[in-house]
């Protein structure tokens, strides 16, 4: 018995219809195709299959995993965007990532998710779940956010800037690394706190269990001046003294891995992580020849006497 797949993926991206079209022939010949889904219509959270086929971008992949919920279908992504780190597959990959995965050369790894509830007093008005991150911050242009964290109920720190990012371990190479955050290698059992610009100098990164219980509480600023998002979802306001918790969610993502690579073979790939520069040799020829029409600056009377001068002439 073949195994069963849903496909699935955001018609609106450039090439994802084309491409689920030419595609369907070869994933038939390999599995059973259950429905194929573009619209975002079927609900993934009781969906039963083998296997989920997201046909996009990383941004596709969070959203089928933030409408998947809890159910605990492996889920593998067929690259259509730009960097391809959760969707790992490029789409001339897929025919043999399709056979490594029916003969069982494949891996699944339990990615940690997040959950977040926006609470106002005891009173919970908003949570989701989170593979890469929670972020809260300033909504307007030029104003800063005040945000007090609380730490398993103890004040940890306040962070003034444009924001603070908490991140699972997957999320560590997204909005966390551009904000200078480290790279915490997947499976990792921690959660980082990365500030956005904060205004002060002590403000760092901060590394926790990800069984830790993490609250934000906006400060007293104006109302509409900040808010939460969710693995880059709609944003919702914050007003002051609301509380945003972020915890272990107890529920990873389940991503299915056919292409061999490492971690570390991704951080090269992907984002140039070479662990050294690269260097010339003592006899190299200077890189960057002149541009056909460039002629060389003119010397200035100092280096007109100093190059004289290491000719030995007056």
């Amino acid at each position: 018995m073949k195994p069963r797949v849903l496909i699935v993926g955001d018609r609106r991206r450039p090439g994802v219809a084309q491409g689920v079209k030419r595609a369907l022939p070869a994933v038939r010949k390999r599995l059973d195709v259950v429905a194929v889904d573009l619209a975002e219509k079927l609900d993934l959270s009781s969906a039963q299959a083998d296997l989920v086929l997201v046909f996009g971008g990383d941004g596709s992949f969070l959203y089928v995993a933030h409408r998947l919920g809890t159910n605990p279908i492996p889920v593998l992504g067929v690259n259509f965007g730009r960097l391809g780190w959760l969707a790992e597959l490029q789409p001339d990959e897929l025919g043999e990532g399709l056979d490594a995965f029916v003969a069982g050369r494949y891996r699944v790894s339990d990615r940690s998710r997040l959950r977040c509830e926006h609470r106002l007093g005891k009173r919970v008005v908003d949570e989701g779940l989170a593979l890469n991150d929670v972020v809260v911050g300033r909504a307007t242009l030029g104003k800063m956010v005040e945000i007090d964290v609380r730490i398993d109920g103890q004040s940890a720190i306040t962070v003034a800037g444009d924001g603070l990012i908490v991140s699972t371990a997957a999320g560590s190479t997204a909005h966390a690394l551009s904000a200078g955050g480290p790279l915490l290698v997947p499976g990792l059992n921690a959660v980082v706190l990365v500030p956005i610009c904060p205004h002060a100098l002590g403000n760092r990164p901060l590394v926790v269990s990800r069984s830790s219980r993490i609250e934000l509480v906006l400060g007293a600023e104006r109302p509409g001046t900040a808010v939460v998002t969710v693995d880059g979802r709609d944003a919702r306001p914050l007003s002051p003294g609301e509380t945003v918790e972020v915890s272990d969610a107890h529920a990873p993502l389940r991503v299915v891995s056919v292409s061999g690579r490492s971690y570390y073979d991704q951080l090269r790939l992907r984002l140039g992580w070479t662990g050294r520069p690269v260097y010339r040799g003592p006899d190299a020829e200077p890189r960057g020849p002149l541009l056909p029409d460039a002629k060389p600056a003119p010397l200035g009377r100092a280096a007109k006497a100093a190059r004289l001068a290491r000719r030995g002439r007056p």
